[in-house]
């Protein structure tokens, strides 16, 4: 019974700690862009049909480019490890492109980080990134950190089980997510759930 309950408290840990390469590594790319990334380029690509749409247009790119600018600079503090400076540039970006999921799910990333790795102070921002892409890799693998740090063992493996068909087969990310899984599930069993049932 100790020990059930010596597991439940360090296997989030340890989970938390297997993400975290993941969650800050400088290198984070998406597979493919994020659909509103190409209707935004299909956008500017169009010719305006009036004064009145060309000056929307102008300003549509104006804030792109704000929202850019902005996710560049929190990108380059995230790297720093300076996560609250971080997180106030990717407040800047998703306030000017309030439909960038990339942004989203790095200011969830790095207000966590600012609290010392506590993923619910950035519940809102991953709610955010999922509503803008429901396959988001970084948001989807925020999220299951979050439910296995909430205890929530079995919703976690699911929400891993969601996110492994989105990475390369074989790949580390693919490895760590199986570990995941395994983990999740052998909690979801230890604290008296089934896989696959939140709580």
């Amino acid at each position: 019974m100790k020990s059930a309950k010596a597991l439940r408290f360090v296997a989030p840990a340890l989970g938390l700690a297997a993400v975290s390469a993941f969650l800050l590594r400088p290198e984070d790319a998406r597979v493919a862009p994020s659909p509103w990334i190409v209707d935004a380029a299909n956008a500017l690509n169009r010719v305006p049909a009036g004064p009145d749409a060309r000056a929307g247009t102008v300003a549509a790119a104006g804030g792109a480019t704000i929202a850019h600018e902005a996710a560049l600079e929190g990108q380059r503090l995230r790297v720093q490890r300076r996560f609250a400076e971080a997180a106030a540039s990717y407040r800047r970006a998703v306030a000017a492109n309030p439909a960038d999921a990339d942004s989203w799910a790095d200011l969830a990333d790095c207000l966590s980080a600012a609290a010392d790795k506590d993923l619910t102070a950035g519940r809102e921002a991953i709610g955010r990134a999922l509503a803008i892409d429901p396959r988001h890799r970084k948001a989807l693998w925020l999220r299951a950190s979050l439910e296995l740090q909430e205890g929530r063992y079995g919703t976690a493996a699911a929400t891993w089980r969601e996110l492994l068909p989105l990475v390369a087969s074989g790949s580390s990310d693919a490895r760590v997510i199986a570990a995941n899984i395994a983990e999740a599930e052998a909690l979801a069993h230890t604290a008296g759930r089934e896989p696959g049932q939140g709580g």
